[in-house]
């Protein structure tokens, strides 16, 4: 059983410690959770595309003057669609309170993590069915 949970872990690319990788992404995950490692593995990643990618930005410029041209009030009309939108949000006192209702069948691995996560902060939290 040891070894099952030791070849659930990856080596960081970045830093060299161990960590779990997030079952969403599984073996394509290279670093940890560290904001460090994923600020460096993200230019590391811009810098890969850049270089394989090399004239991608060049010579673009032309059509999108021309399009600019052709269309001279886009950008005023967007951002003025864009503020009627953000007026629209009412400026309300922020949620407090928030009920989420979990099948009993979920409330296995990790949502069980969560659920320990929010009791150690002091959160209170209820789950239809069962008050934990």
């Amino acid at each position: 059983m040891e070894n099952k949970k030791e070849a659930k872990q990856k080596r960081c690319a970045c830093c060299g410690r161990y960590f779990k990788p997030d079952p969403r992404v599984g073996d394509r995950q290279k670093s940890c959770k560290d904001d460090k490692c994923q600020s460096k593995r993200k230019k590391e990643g811009q810098k890969k595309w850049l270089e394989d990618n090399l004239g991608y930005f060049k010579g673009r410029y032309a059509n999108t003057k021309e399009w600019r041209r052709n269309n001279p009030d886009y950008q005023r009309k967007w951002r003025a669609k864009r503020r009627e939108i953000q007026d629209e949000i009412p400026q309300g006192k922020p949620i407090k309170t928030l009920r989420i209702v979990v099948p009993e069948k979920w409330l296995k691995g990790g949502i069980q993590d969560e659920i320990r996560l929010v009791r150690q902060c002091g959160c209170g939290f209820f789950v239809t069915g069962v008050v934990v």
